[in-house]
């Protein structure tokens, strides 16, 4: 039997497909600019099937963007168990759809396989109250499930374990901070393999700037927009989610190499979107800091953390006093794989994540168990 892996974008379909073991990957592709996700996975399992070479799909792991409150742990969907996540599927509206229609999708063509739901807030939900609670009265938090639940949990738990791999040391002991950077960004503290804070909070909305979405706002102000009539909340929403950050700051795009050229080129909102974007990541790196009592290593990811050698510089700029100082040739440096990029107090490394391979290992351990 062979494992797929199903990590549904906002407007994309990512498939892999594993061996048995969940550890070799045999296929690796991705859809974009999907308008239906049934047609997207016809055409997904098309590009699949001649790799299965006469075998069949064992299983199906999918990534969903949270669980909420209702889950931790990798669980087997159900149609009860989806309709439990359409009802939480507001928390991550850019995601939680799409994740659901691959589900359904996935489950209309392989009636019969198993399929096991992975979700990225299960590794942010190690982190202590003082950290994941806000300081509102409690009973929003008991009758709404309002806390902060963190995302991108699969991405920063996948880089942290190769970290401690690549060092050739035990994850328990290891003070991290990981950041994930790509069109959707977050960092998070790690203390002995465990989250113990995270900049993404009820919604993905909170913390770093992103592509499209603001990150850190006041409250007041969208109160403020919303008490006296200035924005319906449903199109707010709308406007917070996918025209703000990068796109909202520079008023020209939410691709950071396009913000790269434009800024070269003297656009003053290019540039304003760069530098907030950097200088939010420092901040949250300062953060993580304090709150781990110092760290062993920063770790880079994502779209922008692997590639943009430009936005990682600009990030440490200015962290030599804190430990953290990069290695200006190794920060140029592109390879497919992990490496560092600074030494000293703090190491600095990139390291491509691999969420697909912790899926497959996970919807493995799910089946079996």
């Amino acid at each position: 039997m062979k494992i797929l892996v199903l990590n549904a974008g906002s407007s994309s379909l990512k498939f892999d497909l594993f061996d048995s073991e969940g550890e070799r990957r045999l296929l690796r592709g991705s859809i974009d600019r999907v308008a239906d996700m049934q047609t997207a996975f016809a055409a997904a399992y098309a590009r699949i099937a001649p790799a299965l070479a006469g075998e069949t799909v064992g299983a199906v792991g999918h990534r969903f963007v949270t669980g909420g409150p209702l889950f931790t742990e990798p669980l087997l969907l159900t149609p009860g168990i989806a309709a439990q996540l359409e009802g939480i599927s507001g928390m991550a509206p850019l995601h939680m759809p799409r994740n659901l229609a691959a589900y359904e999708a996935a489950a209309a063509k392989l009636p019969g396989v198993s399929q096991v739901a992975v979700f990225d807030t299960a590794f942010h939900s190690s982190m202590p109250p003082v950290a994941s609670l806000y300081a509102i009265p409690q009973r929003f938090g008991q009758d709404y499930g309002i806390r902060k639940y963190g995302f991108h949990g699969i991405s920063h738990r996948y880089v942290s374990s190769k970290y401690a791999e690549l060092r050739g040391v035990p994850l328990a002991g290891l003070r991290l901070i990981a950041c994930h950077l790509g069109n959707g960004c977050s960092a998070v503290a790690i203390r002995n393999g465990r989250s113990i804070d995270t900049s993404m909070g009820f919604t993905p909305l909170e913390g770093l700037i992103m592509g499209t979405r603001c990150g850190d706002i006041d409250a007041g102000a969208l109160l403020h927009l919303i008490i006296r009539g200035a924005h319906d909340p449903v199109e707010l929403e709308k406007v917070l989610n996918s025209q703000s950050g990068l796109l909202g700051l520079s008023g020209l795009s939410n691709d950071m190499r396009d913000l790269h050229k434009a800024a070269a080129e003297g656009h003053a909102g290019a540039r304003l979107a760069i530098d907030s974007f950097c200088y939010r990541v420092r901040k949250y790196i300062g953060s993580y800091l304090a709150a781990l009592n110092g760290a062993d290593a920063l770790l880079f990811t994502g779209g922008i953390g692997e590639n943009d050698a430009a936005v990682r510089a600009q990030i440490c700029e200015g962290l030599s006093a804190l430990g953290i100082v990069l290695h200006p040739a190794a920060n140029q440096t592109r390879k497919p794989e992990a490496f560092p990029i600074g030494s000293g107090p703090v190491d600095v490394w990139v390291i491509p994540t691999d969420e697909e391979l912790l899926i497959a290992r996970d919807t493995l351990a799910c089946i079996a168990g």
